[in-house]
């Protein structure tokens, strides 16, 4: 007996169309085991009487097979409607009569677990991610951008081969006052005010991105490929549109309205030296715990705003409260990267406000009261979360600072002379430690260094775990301890100062770097003994053209460099590889010419320093600057007639200049100097196939398939060859496995698109592969195209002409 319908997911959460391009896959396994088939793809009906339905009998119970085209058809269902067919193309049926009718019920239980695995990656209240899904997305993306976002590691960035992965926002939101709304009109219309505000956000996050919430009223938004000014914008978008949003409150006829405060961070921008090296799934959550900073700094500053994470120490700092001996407790901590001697601009905002004035004649004027400056502060001690500083300078006496006046980062005017305090000028030594604060030895230094023909200083980071392993000792014992250990090694009569609240320094006049590498290495194992892993960093005069003023910087530069050491010591001497760590820290970053700068300098002291200068030859590729950038690839292979990375970017420098001989020549090197260098197989293929030749095309591709991580990027070209060549089905299922491998691959969903609409199957599934690819890649004409193809043939022409015209000003 036939069953009179197909089960319908009553399971977990409701599943829509673009879940099911999403398990496409996994249906695709599930069916696998029941019936042999070669290819397959979806099908959406466009209304209930849609032909393709008409076959799967009462309830969408049966499948339908069409022997003489080999295929059958099963039905989706899902709440006893018809979501969708999976069509098995080159399909083998061996007891029809069996599993027709069986097919739909393995449908239901494979969409029920597909409904399971949504509502575990779902929120049941608003419908948007959870906080775990929100990380998983962040850390996977991590591990991609992490391919690109330095020179050295992904080569010369080639779009033709592998999407561009240069980083992504995230931001945080919370409700403000959000807890009155259950206290006022209780409990359902709080959570009838929750999925509201959810479908909100779910309609404002981009298409690519996610927007999840975490717990109660936090939201948290994950904006693949979004810079740091465009992720404050979209948080600056959320705030705004939430305050415009309206609340009903049916049971009384009131309604109220609500506002939001976020916080911005930005990968790999605002993360810092070795934060880079702990695992993907680390560094997300201390982006994550960056953004929630930056909201908690939101709400502290009034609230209904967005703060970006490196705007905080500018312009985030509040006072907390007024100490005796001319002190303050602020709001800046370690966390917000506040270190010990910065100073700040105090001022008032409560005297920033419209003013209205008579004059004498009765005429009214208005006009907004300047800011008040009211004086500046350094800070003395850092914590974690907080700082207290000392008054240097009250600009009006009678205007004393108080709770809740702002702080702004004062420009750096040197440290040659910093301003003095208001009342004592003579430097001072902490009691415990014994340093200087970073004020009085940074001026002392100075007045020193003038008279040295060289000298060297070096910055000490004190370990982090010393606290952990004592509790019950105070934080200044272990800093009294450090300071002893690196006094016995630099000298005790060493000037030494407190550099920042983990940080020491020591300024050693007549000493040359070289010479302090030995002691520095017994101090770390010393200090590694006794209190846990420490690093150190050193720089001295002269070197190069920096200036007696540059050497503390280059000290935090080498010890940048020394943090992200992976194995001994972690201890660097300034130096060109320690230049070249800056100039790719700037790089990822996007700052291109002051990376350039860097990498120049660093061949300036080291010109066989082949890393920076292939490095410096991507930069000149970046700016278009093609014919320097070759030279600097031909010096490197000069210099080292194997090295795959200068090969291939040269490769890729004479394919841009329209040199195919030239290009092809550089790939063939690279590959004898490595059999498995998967992207000059890749070029070279993609060469061969702009040349028609396509079987040989073929061959590079099935070689870079062999390769370690080849399918992962080959498995798109193979697509786009079979494409070319007529085969679709073969293309159908190679785009299927790429985005299996990376869902977020634009060019794959773009040419996924163009497939649908050549086969002529629903442009609705065309379109939103096509929205997706644009929406990752908004800098590809062509796919604003495709786009604009997939709306047409649904008769949008509207929104067809506006994607033409986005693709036309690309």
């Amino acid at each position: 007996m036939q069953p009179s319908s197909a089960p319908s997911v009553a399971a977990g959460s409701p599943l829509a169309q673009s879940d099911l391009i999403a398990c496409e896959q996994f249906l695709r396994d599930v069916f696998s085991r029941f019936l042999t088939f070669k290819t397959h793809s979806l099908y959406f009906p466009r209304a209930g009487d849609d032909p393709a339905a008409e076959g799967f009998g009462p309830g969408f119970s049966l499948a339908t097979h069409l022997p003489a085209e080999r295929k059958v058809l099963i039905p989706l269902c899902a709440d006893g409607r018809l979501l969708g067919v999976f069509i098995a193309r080159g399909a083998s049926l061996g007891a029809p009569r069996t599993l027709l009718p069986l097919l739909p019920r393995v449908a239901a239980m494979a969409l029920r677990e597909a409904s399971l695995t949504k509502a575990l990656a779902t929120d049941a209240l608003t419908g948007l991610a959870t906080g775990e899904t929100l990380l998983a997305n962040m850390a996977d993306e991590i591990e991609r951008v992490q391919e690109r976002i330095l020179p050295g590691s992904g080569g010369l960035a080639d779009p033709g081969l592998s999407g561009p992965r240069g980083g992504f926002g995230l931001v945080a939101l919370d409700l403000d006052f959000f807890s009155r709304v259950a206290a006022r009109h209780g409990f359902l219309a709080a959570e009838a005010t929750l999925a509201a505000v959810g479908r909100l956000f779910a309609r404002l996050c981009p298409q690519q991105g996610l927007a999840a919430r975490l717990h109660d009223d936090l939201f948290g938004f994950f904006l693949p490929g979004a810079s740091a000014a465009r992720c404050r914008e979209a948080a600056d978008t959320f705030v705004r549109e939430l305050s415009r949003l309206t609340f009903p409150v049916p049971a009384t006829g009131e309604s109220f309205s609500l506002t939001a405060s976020a916080g911005a961070a930005a990968y790999p921008q605002d993360m810092r030296g070795g934060q880079f090296a702990a695992p993907p799934a680390e560094q997300a959550r201390v982006l994550w715990r960056k953004a929630k900073k930056a909201l908690a700094v939101a709400k502290d500053l009034g609230r209904d705003q967005a703060m970006a994470w490196s705007r905080i120490l500018a312009e985030g700092g509040v006072v907390l409260e007024t100490l005796p001996l001319s002190r303050l407790a602020v709001s800046l901590g370690r966390y917000a990267e506040a270190e010990a001697g910065q100073r700040f601009l105090v001022w008032s905002p409560k005297n920033e406000r419209p003013r209205d004035i008579r004059k004498s004649d009765g005429e009214r004027v208005s006009g907004r009261s300047p800011t008040t400056i009211k004086g500046e502060v350094a800070l003395l001690e850092v914590g974690e979360d907080m700082a207290f500083a000392e008054v240097l300078q009250l600009a009006d006496p009678d205007l004393p600072l108080e709770p809740g006046d702002r702080l702004l980062l004062a420009p750096e005017a040197g440290d040659a002379a910093p301003l003095a305090p208001a009342c004592d000028t003579s430097p001072r030594r902490d009691k415990v430690t014994g340093l200087y604060d970073r004020r009085d030895f940074l001026r002392q230094a100075a007045q020193d260094r003038e008279k040295r023909q060289t000298f060297s200083m070096v910055l000490a980071l004190l370990p982090d775990a010393a606290r952990e392993r004592k509790p019950d000792r105070p934080a200044e014992a272990d800093m009294a301890e450090a300071v002893a250990i690196c006094r016995a090694h630099f000298g005790q009569d060493a000037l030494s100062g407190r550099f920042s609240s983990g940080k020491i320094v020591f300024y050693l006049p007549g000493r040359e770097p070289e010479s302090l590498r030995e002691p520095a290495e017994a101090c770390l194992a010393a200090l590694t003994e006794r209190l846990g892993k420490a690093a150190v960093g050193i720089a001295g005069y002269p070197f190069l053209d920096y200036s007696r003023a540059d050497v503390a910087d280059n000290c935090r530069k080498a010890l940048d460099h020394a943090l992200l050491l992976p194995e001994g010591p972690k201890l660097a001497v300034f130096d060109s590889l320690s230049l070249t760590v800056s100039g790719d820290r700037l790089f990822a970053m996007g700052d291109v010419y002051a990376a350039m700068e860097e990498f120049k300098q660093a061949l300036l002291a080291d010109e066989d320093n082949i890393l920076a200068r292939n490095s410096l030859g991507i930069c000149l590729a970046r700016l278009g600057r093609l014919e320097a950038a070759r030279t600097e690839f031909t010096r490197v292979i000069g210099r080292d007639a194997k090295n795959t990375m200068a090969l291939y970017n040269l490769g890729c420098v004479c394919r841009r200049l329209s040199e195919a001989k030239a290009a092809r020549t550089a790939f063939q090197k690279c590959l004898r100097a490595d059999p498995q260098h998967v992207f000059s197989l890749l070029r070279l293929g993609r060469m061969a196939e702009e040349d028609r030749r396509f079987e040989t095309a073929r061959k590079y591709y099935r070689r870079a398939m062999e390769t370690q991580n080849g399918p992962a990027l080959t498995l798109r070209h193979l697509a786009r060859l079979a494409f070319a060549q007529g085969r679709l089905e073969e293309a159908r299922e190679h785009l299927h496995q790429a985005l299996l491998h990376d869902p977020k691959d634009a060019f794959s969903l773009h040419l996924m698109a163009r497939l649908y609409l050549e086969e002529g199957q629903d442009p609705a599934i065309a379109e939103a592969m096509a929205r997706q690819a644009a929406a990752l890649r908004p800098d590809r004409g062509e796919f604003w195209r495709e786009l604009a193809r997939a709306l047409a043939a649904q008769g949008k022409d509207d929104a067809a002409r506006e994607a033409l015209a986005r693709a036309d000003g690309v």
